[in-house]
């Protein structure tokens, strides 16, 4: 009976994609007779493959723009202020002096777009709620502008076939409607999906409503690009990493992980408070399914600081060798000699001056897409400061040794 409800569920959400599919379908053969009729097929002959691609692109980006100005006036509607706006390769971005506009031919890699809020000083409940409510909302108001603006396309080259009498404007409303049809589809369909790495638009605003812990690992991220530093907001968040992680068993995920890193942070850099609950789950943490990524090995390298800063200087050293020992070899080289270096300067183990003060040799990942917005290597260079030096020695029974050296002259002299 279970397996047969999942199986019915399944059917009726591919029902609404197998309906919309079957009017294309329709509409599509339709549109072949209309151009017959119309005598505007005569304008799709005068173009070449190039013209096609030109207007395919034209619609990419009209559809992908139309997207992320979604999330932008929804987030200037509810009064939040921002830091970004990417289209691929063009940014618009905001600074002290104001908004700037650059280029940054890298960032095609992305096949998309995204919108970068600034929320401020968030330094209670009241404001934290608002903060995610306003998240939520900017992050379906996308999606509904894009289903709008694909109904509103078809529907005006369907008018436009009965209202305009111009051969010309039907032949380019009919281009755009033919590429914006698969498009936003695909469009509509990606707000549906998620990795680890990805969250669709969909899913995400499902998440951040329902799950807490998903809800302050977005806050939290996009914190860093605040253009006004607050210790109150700072503190809050902490606290709030705080009684999250008192109340739940951490797992490996990436939301467990970003948490327990803001939490690491505070204590060791911000100087908050220890918590002894989180440090007994802390040390329960079996490290061996946090090397293999990225996150995670930033995670198990900050649990070596937090460890000496505690004072365990012993329990420190040894995590920080069974890390050189079992980390995973498939992950970048220049990564693992960044972290093996920079740990080993902060945990006053060998002193890596030269090392650090060259930038050839930071690693700084995926940070790269918003250098815009922060440098991402005066953000690394923030974290190399060596941490209060504590003394590591081991204890040595020197009564015990004094007597077995009695002893052993005794048994010479004898």
């Amino acid at each position: 009976m279970a397996l047969d409800k999942k199986v019915k569920k399944r059917k009726l959400k591919l029902l609404p994609f197998l309906v919309l599919a079957a009017i294309i379908s329709y509409f599509y053969i339709g549109i072949f007779q209309f151009s017959r009729w119309l005598n505007f097929s005569d304008v799709h002959s005068s173009l070449s493959i190039l013209d096609y691609l030109l207007w395919f692109f034209i619609t990419f980006y009209l559809s992908l723009t139309i997207h992320e100005l979604g999330h932008f006036f929804s987030f200037v509607f509810q009064k939040v202020k921002l830091r970004a706006l990417y289209i691929t390769i063009f940014v618009f971005h905001k600074t002290i002096k104001g908004w700037r506009f650059a280029i940054k031919p890298k960032l095609i890699v992305l096949l998309g777009g995204l919108v970068v809020p600034d929320f401020g000083d968030v330094k209670n409940d009241e404001e934290y709620k608002k903060v995610v409510n306003k998240f939520s909302k900017a992050l379906i108001a996308a999606p509904i502008v894009t289903i709008s603006f694909l109904v509103i396309t078809i529907i005006a080259f369907i008018l436009s076939m009965f209202l305009i009498p111009n051969t010309t404007w039907i032949g380019i409303s009919y281009l755009i409607m033919l590429f914006a049809i698969p498009i936003n589809l695909l469009f509509i369909y990606s707000f549906t999906l998620s990795n680890p790495m990805f969250y669709g638009d969909f899913v995400a605003y499902k998440k951040i409503k329902t799950d807490a812990i998903f809800a302050l690992s977005m806050i939290i991220q996009y914190s860093i690009f605040t253009l006004t530093d607050s210790e109150e907001s700072d503190h809050y968040l902490w606290e709030k990493s705080k009684n999250i992680l008192r109340d739940i068993q951490i797992t490996s995920s990436q939301f467990h992980t970003m948490i327990l890193l803001n939490y690491i942070d505070g204590v060791i850099r911000r100087e908050e408070s220890f918590d002894h609950e989180i440090d007994i789950k802390i040390n329960r943490i079996p490290i061996r399914r946090y090397l293999n990524n990225e996150q995670g090995l930033n995670l198990v390298y900050d649990i070596v600081c937090y460890h000496y800063f505690n004072g365990n200087v012993d329990r420190a050293y040894k995590l920080y060798d069974d890390i050189q020992k079992l980390v995973s070899d498939k992950l970048d080289e220049k990564m693992l000699s960044y972290y093996k270096n920079k740990y080993m300067h902060i945990l006053n183990i060998e002193y890596q001056d030269q090392f650090l003060s060259n930038k050839d040799n930071y690693y700084i990942g995926n940070n790269w897409i918003f250098d815009i917005l922060v440098d991402p290597y005066e953000m690394l260079k923030a974290h190399h400061e060596i941490l209060p030096f504590k003394e590591y020695s081991t204890p040595v029974q020197i009564e015990e040794i004094e007597v077995l050296n009695e002893e052993e002259q005794k048994s010479d002299s004898n």
